[in-house]
């Protein structure tokens, strides 16, 4: 019997793995949160003139699946620890990926003005917001331990 190579086995994994990710610990009000930061970045977008991002059900998936992997595997990284690269996760989706961007962030002060804050003093975080190729995107958050994880996917097909 031939055993399946690496890529289909860390496919596989990550396909399996991702089936219970939207069941990690998330704060009562983390739809709130999201709602916050998707609205902070069509807000920014808008006062630069670049167009609204529309909301993708796939790029959210994607963003919620990274979140609690790293909740629950307990690291802070844009790869996967052992597992599929950002674009893999992005495909993994469904999300048919032309153009995709990801920014992270973690603190203890579980609010949308914390990512906010973050990203638009950092500049590739902040070039990821205002992308003038992006249409769509994702955010989703995930508790590890006291600490909130957001994630933010844009993307254009």
């Amino acid at each position: 019997m031939r055993l399946p190579g690496p890529a289909i086995l860390a496919s596989f994994f990550y396909a399996f793995s991702t089936l219970g990710a939207l069941a990690c610990a998330r704060p009562n009000d983390a739809a709130q949160i999201v709602t916050e930061v998707m609205q902070w970045v069509n807000a920014e977008r808008s006062a630069r003139g670049l167009s609204s991002l529309r909301s993708s059900a796939q790029l959210a998936s994607a963003a919620q699946a990274h979140a609690c992997d790293m909740a629950r595997r307990g690291y802070f990284d844009h790869e996967g620890k052992g597992g599929p690269s950002f674009s893999r996760r992005v495909k993994a989706s469904g999300y048919r990926v032309g153009t995709a961007v990801e920014n992270i962030a973690s603190s203890t002060q579980h609010n949308a003005q914390v990512p906010q804050r973050l990203w638009r003093n950092s500049p590739g975080h902040w070039e990821n917001v205002l992308d003038p190729r992006l249409r769509d995107m994702g955010v989703a958050v995930a508790l590890s331990g006291n600490k909130l994880l957001f994630v933010y996917v844009g993307g254009a097909n």
